[in-house]
């Protein structure tokens, strides 16, 4: 993408997401505020961004449109079920009856907008989008503030090479890879308005990736008024969230930071052996050429960051979505280590970043499977709308709500809403279906068996 259409298409996916924050917010808004965004982004935004050849292989974040059936991670489904809410106005199908007067839905605005190709495939076009627009923030990084040579190919290249944020696609954390992206690319800007728009856009995909992303706004201490904008347009969102958006409850916030605490550690492995290998040997290249200052900012970059990670799991934050800023501090030393040998240097780093892409991105396994897909088609056709249907928490059961409408017994559940759906889900009629998915990804299998079976046998009508 060149700079010009790069400032178009994120400004349409942050004018799409500032317009789906109020909670009455259908489609019919997402696309108005897709219009507007890019309407801004294209008068307002950087041009200065050129053609790289080798940036291109950030296509390969969209193989698995046509290798798999849904996206994977129960995180997915649940976006998914938001977007399907934005199209036929509710919150989710995933959980009936409840509503919030403002909730961050930019990536589901996206699937939304997608929507008319299929809701599975529009979740598989949005989590590549989520990349692309990662790749973009990044790069604008590079080439703005930190002012790194060829930034568009390292960026590419530190994309495909780096562990995080590749691995967000296996749970489903995509949201907040698009989100900081956003915010990069904001923090990138020259113009106060387009930077407004994408830190704003951030906040209303994904808060702790806006925040996040924002942290890069200190780069730009020498334009204050860029600074500023960033700034409030990020804490505006994040204020109508405080205010209209969930309020979380002594047990949501006990079970964030317990979660922060065990479970979204960040250890040194978090960028992966090649990350860590390429910068090793790009620090060594540079001090041996004696740029001492460039590895000693990288090197201060790294440990706040470090003291950062240490310090969010208290604030009831979680480290590993912050773990992609680590790309911003070591990739100026990929970059200026491998100035004026890009032509050689690229195809090679790409080559390397191969097995680790397959292994973290592309070999992602989602709970539901071509199959599976094909049977909630069926559900969709057997079962009445009001219909509840049980089934395991980690099967393709946790499709059903995006892609047939139904309420399931077991929903993946956002922990802001913990309190709300719970209640909603104590409401719900007895479940009169279950439904079978091809494979059990994680948890345990849904309890009970027998029935008339529908949709090939993959759903039982309960006596």
């Amino acid at each position: 993408m060149s700079g010009c259409t790069s400032a178009i298409l994120l400004g349409a996916i942050a004018g799409a997401a500032v317009a789906t924050l109020p909670g009455t917010a259908g489609v019919t808004l997402a696309v108005v505020g897709g219009l507007l965004g890019a309407a801004i982004g294209a008068r307002y935004g950087q041009r200065q961004m050129g053609f790289s050849l080798w940036s291109l292989a950030v296509g390969a974040f969209a193989v698995p449109v046509v290798t798999l059936a849904v996206a994977p991670g129960a995180d997915m489904a649940m976006h998914v079920a938001i977007a399907r809410g934005l199209v036929h106005g509710a919150l989710s199908p995933a959980w009936p009856g409840v509503q919030a007067g403002a909730y961050p839905r930019g990536f589901s605005a996206v699937v939304a907008l997608l929507s008319p190709l299929g809701l599975a495939r529009a979740g598989l076009l949005a989590a590549a989008a989520s990349y692309l627009v990662f790749w973009a923030g990044l790069s604008a990084v590079l080439q703005g503030p930190l002012r790194a040579p060829a930034a568009r190919t390292v960026a590419a290249v530190a994309v495909l090479l780096s562990r995080t944020p590749q691995i967000f696609f296996d749970w489903g954390g995509n949201p907040t890879a698009m989100a900081i992206g956003l915010a990069l690319f904001g923090a990138a800007q020259d113009n106060p308005r387009y930077a407004a728009l994408c830190l704003g856009g951030a906040a209303a995909t994904h808060p702790m990736g806006a925040c996040a992303g924002a942290l890069l706004l200190a780069l730009r201490w020498r334009t204050p008024a860029l600074a500023v904008a960033g700034g409030v347009a990020l804490a505006a969102v994040l204020a109508a969230l405080a205010i209209w958006g969930p309020q979380l409850s002594p047990r949501e916030t006990a079970w964030l930071r317990d979660y922060a605490v065990q479970h979204e550690r960040v250890g040194s492995g978090v960028l992966g052996d090649p990350a860590n290998i390429a910068t090793a040997v790009a620090a060594a290249f540079l001090l041996w050429k004696r740029r001492f200052r460039l590895v000693a900012a990288s090197a201060a970059a790294l440990l706040g960051l470090v003291a950062l990670f240490a310090l969010l799991p208290q604030a009831g934050l979680y480290p590993v979505r912050f773990a992609p800023l680590l790309l911003v501090a070591v990739t100026p030393l990929w970059a200026h280590a491998g100035a004026g040998r890009i032509p050689l240097l690229a195809p090679l780093a790409l080559l390397a970043a191969l097995p680790g892409h397959w292994r973290w991105y592309q070999r992602a396994e989602p709970i539901a499977t071509a199959a599976d897909v094909a049977a909630i088609r069926c559900v969709a056709h057997e079962t009445p709308p009001s219909a509840v249907i049980d089934g395991a928490y980690g099967d393709a059961t946790q499709w059903i709500p995006a892609l047939a409408g139904r309420a399931v017994t077991r929903p993946h559940r956002h922990v802001s809403l913990f309190d709300e759906t719970d209640a909603a889900l104590a409401r719900l009629p007895k479940a009169t279906f279950r439904f079978v998915g091809e494979q059990l990804r994680y948890g345990e299998p849904a309890p009970g068996s027998g029935g008339e079976p529908l949709c090939s046998g993959r759903l039982l009508r309960l006596q």
